[in-house]
This record gives C-alpha cells, sequence and structure tokens, in this order.
C-alpha cells in the first residue's frame, strides 16, 4: 500500500489559527490540540453533540506536519457531514511526507496554550482567567472531569499566567 503524503508549509500557529476558524464555523462547543509529549505526534479532540471526537496523527516528521493532517481530515469530516455523509473511520493512517522548517517556537507554544484554553491569543488576561475558571470546573478530576485534560488546562493556563498574567505573576 502507497503511503499517503502530507506537503504543507502551514506552521503550528498557523493550522490553530485555521482550526479556531473551522471549529467556529462547525459551532463546535469545545476543543483542545494535544500535542504528543514524546515524538511529533498531535491530536485534536473535539466536543459536539454531547460526544467527544478525537483525531491523531503520528506518522509525519514534523508536529507543524501532523497537526495539518489532523485539520485537513476535521475539514473533510464536516465537508462530508454537509453533503449528507455519515459514519464513523478508525484506523486510518498518514505517513510520508516532506521535512517542513518551522520557525517561532516560542510563539507556538503561545498559541497551543491559548487554544488549549480556548482563548484567542490577543484575549484580555482577565477573560483568559475567568475562561480557565469554567474550564477547569468541568475538567477537574474531583468533579469527574479527565486528569489528563486537567492537567493540560493547567499547564496551559500556568504558560500563559507568565507569559501574559498580571504584572510579578509567577
Amino acid at each position: 500500500m502507497e503511503p499517503s503524503y502530507i506537503k504543507t508549509t502551514k506552521t503550528v500557529s498557523q493550522t490553530l489559527a485555521d482550526l479556531r476558524r473551522i471549529f467556529t464555523k462547525a459551532e463546535v462547543e469545545d476543543w483542545e490540540p494535544i500535542p504528543v509529549d514524546k515524538g511529533p505526534g498531535y491530536r485534536v479532540r473535539y466536543f459536539r453533540s454531547k460526544t467527544w471526537t478525537e483525531i491523531g496523527s503520528f506518522f509525519q516528521p514534523t508536529k507543524a506536519m501532523n497537526l495539518r493532517v489532523c485539520y485537513q481530515v476535521i475539514d473533510n469530516m464536516f465537508r462530508w457531514e454537509a453533503r449528507g455523509v455519515s459514519g464513523v473511520v478508525k484506523g486510518t493512517a498518514f505517513m510520508g511526507g516532506e521535512l517542513v522548517t518551522t520557525k517561532g517556537g516560542e510563539r507556538e507554544s503561545f498559541d497551543e496554550a491559548c487554544a488549549i484554553l480556548g482563548v484567542e491569543p490577543d484575549t484580555s488576561w482577565e477573560e483568559i482567567e475567568r475562561t480557565y475558571r469554567v474550564k477547569v470546573q468541568f475538567a477537574h478530576p474531583d468533579k469527574g472531569g479527565d486528569p489528563e485534560r486537567f492537567k493540560r488546562i493547567q499547564k496551559a493556563y500556568d504558560y500563559l499566567k507568565k507569559v501574559k498574567g498580571p504584572k510579578g505573576a509567577k
């Protein structure tokens, strides 16, 4: 079987912005990008119609390329849905591709943290705090939430607090 190739010059930040647009248009209630701790893999989870759906890509050589695969799959799923196609696809793998150099790793971390919290990069600190308080209520393990999601939200909030928070915040 011939591997599928993804060729893109889009950075993680650009694809996160594209995901924000597509999820807003599709009226997705909540979503989060999840970079794999080791390796270039990426997963994107989104909550819509009382269901979490997760799309992952792990075989591309860069995080930017794996995230772009997730975007393309989600975009196609929404397009097919709009045309009346339904069903569940499991076990699809995308492999191969060309290496793409990405710049601005700090910017991508900031954009990832914003996406995990569900805020735009130019959101005020007060709005970030409000959004964090709402999200953490539903994700907290003591309230029946997912411990891994809670950790991601907390890590994103701590990063944004360090980068953008009130003066003197650590």
